[in-house]
């Protein structure tokens, strides 16, 4: 057995906290977890995987579909790439961007959790009005994708930075 160390800590809180985030009528926290395992997410959040994918979005992807997967096996049938996403978001703003207070290279490619108090609050700029209509946990890959993109395009950056349209007074 491995010995309890930071690392693990960090996994589990990260595991729980990305759980919370998604779980409103979707499923429990051990099939989650069971889902991140199953995909590079701790391996990534812990450094190991810096020289292994050639972008952040090409590693999103793979890493969501492997969780995807995960999650059909499970017996859970269609699971959406926006809960997906959320669950990649949380967990990695949990293990990557709070423990190194958002100042390193990965912080700065990580997108923001995608969620209705985010959509709604950066639906009152001028030209995102459109995103007030947005159902994150419906989105498929070229739904999420194509937010990306349209934020992209919008803010130029997509990172923890947009969190500052998260209010979670909003979440009651």
């Amino acid at each position: 057995m491995t010995p309890y160390n930071f690392n693990q800590h960090k996994h589990n809180y990260a595991t729980w906290t990305s759980a919370r985030a998604v779980q409103r009528g979707f499923t429990t926290t051990s099939r989650i977890k069971k889902a991140i395992e199953s995909s590079q997410l701790r391996q990534y959040s812990e450094g190991l995987l810096d020289n292994v994918f050639s972008d952040f979005d090409t590693f999103h992807r793979i890493c969501s579909n492997q969780i995807i997967k995960s999650f059909e096996e499970q017996g859970l049938g269609k699971v959406t790439y926006g809960r997906v996403a959320k669950i990649i978001s949380i967990y990695l703003k949990t293990t990557v961007i709070l423990c190194n207070q958002g100042n390193c290279e990965r912080s700065r490619l990580i997108h923001p959790p995608i969620d209705n108090i985010l959509l709604v609050n950066m639906s009152k700029l001028e030209g995102l009005s459109s995103l007030r209509k947005i159902r994150w946990t419906q989105f498929d890959e070229k739904e999420y994708w194509d937010l990306i993109a349209k934020l992209k395009s919008h803010f130029k950056v997509v990172d923890w930075t947009l969190e500052e349209f998260w209010t979670p007074e909003l979440s009651d």
